[in-house]
């Protein structure tokens, strides 16, 4: 889990820069390490998930809910 240097819970915008960390981790993800960067996405995309979750951000849980249905629709990780 993810959590602010002072204790504080992580805010949208930084909720949304997991979700596009999980993104650049499978787009410049190299064929041999295709497997690994899915795994590392899908961790990523769970901590934001539930950092959302947390702060109460629908539209946020609804964006990572997508990438990961993007995952599985690709059978990746």
């Amino acid at each position: 889990m993810t959590v602010k240097i002072g204790g504080g819970r992580l805010e949208a915008q930084e909720i949304f820069e997991l979700i596009l960390k999980a993104d650049d981790a499978l787009k410049y993800a190299t064929e041999e390490k295709a497997a690994a960067r899915a795994r590392q996405a899908r961790d990523l995309l769970a901590e934001a998930r539930r950092e959302a979750e947390a702060i109460g951000n629908t539209d946020l849980v609804e964006q990572v809910d997508r990438r990961v249905a993007d995952l599985d629709a690709l059978g990746l990780g």
